[in-house]
């Protein structure tokens, strides 16, 4: 996050800033200072900041830690205010000594929000904090519910505020490891109360292993979801670079797929499967000899019947690999028609999968913006009138319509895109 804010995003740090300082008054003026002690209080708050000083970044930004259990450990444990400042002690500190002040000050406010009112609701619930029984827990799910709650919806409006993007689609795509967090971490934290309670300090130790464990089995798994994204990337750019007229083609396709399918409201999981499948629809065409794929004249019928097999190539490609199977169909069918006309199977209308309706709009429209050794690209205002021309023989009427919505994004991204004349296109060939 970067120092540089829009007006929305300085009204929105303000209004946090505002409630947070209030909790704080609130917390102090109810607190009870007579009954704290503060050596568990900075067992607790080494605990934290430790666990805390090694996040898990979310794909869509934000993070995770498990510093969440002995947050969850601490609310059952401390009155709401020392909650507070264990919670964000760490931000606190960092806020004042590294450059990403407006980062570090986010997440304190955000911290001492969400987890001040899970511990003022807790502590409203169950007066007596320090006590542990079966009859407490009611109290602790729904304290734990609404700090969650609070927790993902700071972070999604902030992220979406700054990427300027669907706050809606970011919290959907996070919300799933922060889930994961959450259902692993508070039970976590009930065990470590209850240790401390009845062992003491030494109890904690019991707990390093399981916290440093569980932040290694999570790292591990975005870091293996990293290394396959990697993985899909490198292989469009391996296929995109067989063919030398079609330089980023996959890539900006799957971008276009992406905001068609938000377009079209399919749920968030599916627009990502979509996506990475898009980014190797064309994977087929390894299998299509470079004379006919660097061919810089129109293709002959023989040529072409050889270059249309590659959909159901690349099908035939995915179909073993476990992950991406169930979308094989998608990159079979792409070059279907509404009307039937298609290939490989003539399928029309509804028969074709929507995902292959979606990226057949989407692949038509990067290839007639695109140079070809035959002829030059279109202007996109151009294509998108050819798109409405075809609409209803070649093209799903429905994703059409769609693809006006986000045209606007999409132009963004044609602008990104580089420019290579046809003579550069030949020179690229030899």
């Amino acid at each position: 996050m970067t120092d540089k804010l829009t007006l929305k995003v300085k009204c929105y740090i303000l209004s946090l800033l505002i409630i947070a300082f209030i909790i704080i008054i609130y917390t102090a003026l109810t607190t009870n200072w007579a009954e704290i002690n503060w050596v568990p209080i900075i067992v607790f708050l080494t605990l934290i900041v430790l666990s805390d000083a090694f996040p898990v970044t979310l794909p869509h930004g934000g993070k995770v830690t498990v510093s969440f259990a002995a947050i969850a450990a601490s609310i059952l444990l401390f009155q709401p205010l020392i909650v507070i400042t264990i919670s964000a002690a760490l931000e606190l500190y960092l806020l004042s000594i590294r450059k990403e002040r407006v980062k570090h000050l986010f997440n304190a406010l955000q911290y001492i929000i969400s987890i001040g009112t899970a511990a003022l609701i807790y502590n409203y619930m169950v007066p007596e904090v320090g006590i542990i029984t079966f009859l407490h827990i009611p109290a602790f799910i729904t304290s734990m519910a609404i700090m969650f709650i609070l927790n993902t919806t700071f972070v999604t409006l902030i992220l979406a505020f700054v990427k300027n993007e669907n706050p809606y689609n970011i919290w959907l795509i996070n919300l799933k490891w922060s889930t994961l967090n959450l259902l692993s971490m508070a039970p976590l934290g009930v065990l470590i109360a209850v240790i401390y309670i009845n062992v003491g300090f030494w109890g904690l130790a019991l707990f390093l292993f399981p916290l440093i464990l569980a932040r290694h089995s999570f790292q591990s798994y975005m870091d293996m979801r990293e290394a396959f994204l990697g993985t899909i990337k490198s292989l469009s750019l391996a296929i995109d670079a067989k063919d030398p007229y079609t330089k980023g083609h996959s890539s900006r396709v799957a971008d276009y797929v992406l905001l068609l399918a938000r377009e079209l409201n399919w749920p968030e999981d599916k627009i990502e499967f979509l996506h990475y499948i898009s980014m190797i629809h064309d994977v087929g065409k390894v299998t299509v000899p470079e004379h006919i794929i660097k061919k810089n004249k129109v293709l002959t019928s023989e040529e072409y019947d050889i270059m249309k097999d590659h959909s159901r190539a690349g099908a035939d490609i995915v179909k073993d690999v476990n992950y991406f199977a169930q979308g094989s169909d998608i990159i079979k069918y792409h070059h279907e028609r509404w009307d039937g006309c298609g290939y490989p199977e003539n399928l029309k209308e509804e028969e074709i999968p929507e995902g292959a309706r979606i990226l057949a709009v989407a692949d038509a429209f990067d290839a007639m913006t695109s140079n070809r050794p035959y002829r030059k690209a279109m202007s996109p205002k151009d294509a998108l009138k050819e798109l409405h021309q075809c609409s209803g023989s070649q093209f799903d009427p429905r994703v059409v319509k769609a693809f006006d919505q986000i045209y606007p994004a999409v132009i963004q991204e044609e602008k990104k895109k580089p420019v290579q004349s046809i003579a550069e296109n030949t020179l690229n060939q030899a």
